[in-house]
């Protein structure tokens, strides 16, 4: 269960833990290559999930840097 906060960098209510903040994005992935070595230790499979979601928040992360998204981003805040 997430507790609503309001973000005051956009002026739009956001849950704590947003994955769409670059800040938090970069922070779930120092998490992961921090518990990467332990994963191996324990479990191949473990250090393949790990693997696959340190992967995936790279790319959400090279896409929120694609001007192409964020004016996409900004134009529908400014529609709503």
């Amino acid at each position: 269960m997430s507790a609503e906060i309001d973000d005051p960098t956009t002026g739009e209510q956001t849950y704590a833990g947003d994955v769409h903040r670059p800040m938090d994005i970069r922070a779930m992935m120092t998490m992961i290559d921090y518990l990467m070595p332990q994963a191996r230790e324990v479990s191949v499979s473990a250090a393949l999930l790990l693997s696959l979601a340190s992967t995936e928040l790279s790319g959400l992360l090279a896409l929120q840097a694609d001007p192409d998204i964020v004016n996409l981003d900004e134009h529908r805040r400014r529609r709503h």
